[in-house]
């Protein structure tokens, strides 16, 4: 038995909840608890379930919102034992009895009592009623189930290890079949390289075509003008001439360039200087132009610039990449008649293409050095130095050795243009049909494949003898499945028929199709009813949907949890929770409800009673014969109590209906959108109702609700009625809030209530009676 709730912290509306202190706050063996609508009932109904399953998740959704400490639970349990919920789960729990719930969670879960009746809820049904009796039987199930998982397992490995050995176009058994062929190997290479030859000349017949032949290599070659313009010279006029314009220009020209001088020179048509427009006649100068402009030395540069433009050209960066860009396309192109035509031929022996690029860079630096001195000293011969002339020779060697490459090329490109002339239609598929039977057959043979085969075999044959063992424990299993659902059925029918029910639970067994799932169904007057979501989205189809009231519902939600209860092999020593078991039921229904609470409380241990229906828990208590200890449920105080107490008396008919129809309101609006005006002038009938029930000797019989605020706000300290002080503010605005829709209350025409701000004051109201449970 659960004894007392010690520690009930950060959880749903709770920021703690206090028992009564010392013995009397000790649960009994049934325990009615009155509280009223979102109070934290099913808060506390989610705190059982969670300690029942062990499953924390219950508790932490609950976690108070806004609050930062972690919920915290400590229980007592019957014998001084204890268990607690810290730090997200629960602990010392294995002394705790099985705990049913009922309530609208087990409802969702469990009972078919919406609109059609989902997956979820068959299979739960199933484990619902099949429990711990058919134990045995589940657990064959579960045994052979999980063998047939493992030689599924091993199956579906060997399969693939098998399946990864054999060709394209080979099924298991066809391969299997398959013949050995003597001297495979020899045999396969032949086939391959006739098979190659042949499926590389059809496929690429048209780029063979397309292909260009081998370009020959430039070959630079030294300019035959190098000699001349490396050993030419100046006599010693032209020398001097040049002398005195570079001093002159030097001198008067901020070093301007003699090309300069030489533009204006061409120009001029006097001796007046083309510049600066100064007769140069008689001058020295001009003697100099002439002699300089007109002389040798212009024929010398323009030779010496032809030359030097010539191998750039021949030895420049341009023409190394295209010696480099040039041997890279014969390998590119050898590499694609050997890859992609299937004919291979050899490239003329020759030295790598950066050490061809370096003997010809190192030659056209030796030229250009050489005529760099010669620019710098035109009067003088700039032969080659030794280094100059070894580089130039080197290239000229190195430039025969690459005549000769392309002298070879010429035979190279003869053998590929007999290739490209001869590319024609092939049949490939005798070939390949007999490469592949070839390849196949090595395969077939192999110690891998042979290995794979009989792995497969043993796979095969032991998940065929796990099928046939889960086949014969999934019989047992059904047989003995049915025979609880028949009982489990028979049971709730039993209730039903004691509900006044006139409809009925139809068996039809259990299925195992994708996890086995209860089968129930409902018949009414003889006919079954459409439990499908297709059914039910379709109102002119009957289902469940049109069929059963929301009493009904409840009815039958009632009768699985009891019948589920009654023959749970554990039920004897558990603990059953009802949450609102009245609710939403037909009062025809309220006695057998609390018979079979009582029957049930009777077979097991300990027995919780919720409900938000004062009416209804007082009949719980007070049924002849019953010891029941009751208990009052106040969240409206921080903290909240469960205070073990004697139920408050029951308003009266009048004040029961006003008081249900401001409940009412406040939950669905919509639904008295004509009596609103109904609706607040209640607001102050309830609450002088509920102070004279509860206040009886404190009111004379001509007092109203505003006499009564005022007596309330002038009672003496220690009075019965100064305990309402803390409500007197709030009754005190509700009644000026009802004041305006009473003709004459204010003297003036009443007001029409607003349905939005008509609420709000009837949450108020139903609030401040809900706080004098503590008066």
């Amino acid at each position: 038995m659960i004894k007392r709730i010690n520690v009930l912290k950060g959880i749903g509306r709770f920021s703690a909840l206090n028992p009564t202190r010392g013995t009397e706050g000790d649960f009994s063996s049934l325990n009615v608890i009155y509280a009223s609508n979102a109070c934290g009932k099913s808060t506390l109904c989610d705190v059982f379930r969670s300690l029942d399953t062990g499953n924390p998740a219950y508790v932490i959704g609950r976690k108070r919102l806004g609050a930062d400490a972690q919920p915290e639970i400590v229980i007592s349990l019957e014998g001084g034992q204890a268990t607690r919920f810290q730090n997200a789960q629960w602990h010392e729990r294995d002394h705790c009895p099985p705990i049913h719930v009922y309530d609208d969670r087990f409802v969702a879960e469990n009972v078919f009592i919406g609109h059609h009746i989902s997956v979820d809820q068959r299979r739960n049904l199933y484990g619902l009623v099949i429990g711990d009796q058919a134990i045995a039987s589940k657990q064959a199930v579960d045994t052979a189930e999980q063998q047939l998982s493992n030689a599924t397992t091993a199956f579906n490995a060997a399969h693939s290890d098998l399946t990864r050995l054999i060709p394209t176009g080979y099924t298991i058994d066809s391969f299997r079949n398959l013949a050995s062929v003597d001297d495979v190997d020899t045999k396969i290479a032949e086939a391959t390289s006739e098979y190659r030859t042949a499926e590389q000349t059809k496929t690429k017949a048209d780029a063979i075509r397309a292909r260009r032949p081998l370009a020959a290599l430039p070959i630079a070659e030294v300019p035959e003008t190098l000699d001349k313009v490396l050993s030419s010279t100046l006599d010693t006029a032209s020398l001097a001439a040049e002398a005195k314009i570079r001093d002159h220009l030097a001198a008067t020209s901020q070093g301007l360039p003699i090309s300069w001088v030489k533009q204006g020179f061409d120009a001029q048509s006097s001796t007046a200087c083309p510049h600066c427009g100064q007769d140069m006649q008689g001058l020295d100068i001009l003697d100099a132009y002439r002699s300089f402009f007109s002389g040798e030395l212009q024929a010398q540069e323009q030779l010496r610039e032809s030359t030097k433009s010539a191998v750039q050209g021949a030895f420049g960066e341009a023409a190394q990449n295209q010696i480099r860009q040039t041997l890279t396309s014969h390998k590119t192109e050898q590499d694609w008649w050997k890859d992609a035509a299937g004919f291979e031929f050899a490239l003329p022996e020759i030295d790598d293409i950066e050490t061809i690029i370096a003997l010809l860079q190192a030659a056209h630096q030796a030229i250009d050095s050489a005529l760099a001195r010669k620019q710098a000293n035109p009067g003088s011969e700039a032969p080659l130095t030794a280094e100059e002339s070894a580089a130039v020779t080197s290239w000229n060697e190195k430039a025969a050795a690459l005549k000769a490459y392309n002298e070879a090329l010429s035979t190279i490109n003869g053998g590929l243009q007999n290739r490209q002339a001869n590319a024609g239609v092939i049949d490939l598929s005798p070939l390949q049909q007999r490469l592949t039977g070839l390849n196949a057959a090595k395969k077939r043979h192999e110690q891998v494949t042979v290995d794979a085969y009989a792995a497969y075999d043993v796979a095969t044959s032991q998940k065929t003898t796990a099928q046939q063992e889960k086949q014969r424990a999934n019989e047992a299993l059904r047989e003995q499945s049915n025979q609880l659902f028949e009982r489990y059925g028979a049971r709730i029918n039993e209730f039903l028929t004691l509900f006044g029910a006139d409809f009925r639970i139809v068996s039809d067994g259990v299925t195992f199709r994708g996890g086995p799932s209860g089968q129930l169904a409902i018949e009414l007057r003889g006919e079954r009813i459409s439990a499908t979501p297709e059914s039910a989205s379709d109102p002119s189809q009957v289902s469940l949907a049109n069929t059963l009231s929301g009493g009904d519902r409840s009815a039958l939600a009632l009768a699985f949890f009891l019948a589920k209860v009654e023959m749970a092999s554990d039920a004897g020593r558990s603990i059953v929770v009802f949450d609102d078991p009245y609710h939403n039921q037909d009062r025809s229904r309220r006695q057998c409800t609390i018979e079979r609470i009582h029957h049930l409380a009777g077979i097991a241990n300990q027995c919780f009673v919720f409900s938000h229906d004062l009416e209804f828990a007082r009949a719980v208590e007070r049924r002849p014969g019953t010891q029941a200890k009751t208990f009052v449920l106040n969240p409206l105080i921080d903290p909240a109590t469960l205070e073990a107490q004697p139920f408050p008396p029951l308003p009266s008919q009048a004040y029961l209906k006003n008081y249900h129809l401001l409940h009412n309101y406040s939950e669905n609006p919509a639904d008295h959108l004509q009596h609103l005006k109904e609706v607040a002038d209640t607001l102050r009938i309830i609450l002088e109702e509920y102070l004279r029930l509860k206040f009886p000797k404190a009111w004379a019989d001509n007092d109203w609700l505003g006499d009564m605020i005022r007596k309330i706000r002038e009672a003496q300290t220690g009075t019965s009625l100064s305990h309402c002080q803390p409500l007197v503010e709030e009754l005190a605005h509700i009644n000026t809030y009802s004041q305006r829709f009473h003709h004459g209350g204010t003297g003036e025409v009443a007001d029409e209530p607003e349905a939005r701000e008509l609420k709000t004051y009837v949450d108020r109201t139903l609030k401040v009676i809900h706080a004098g449970g503590n008066i």
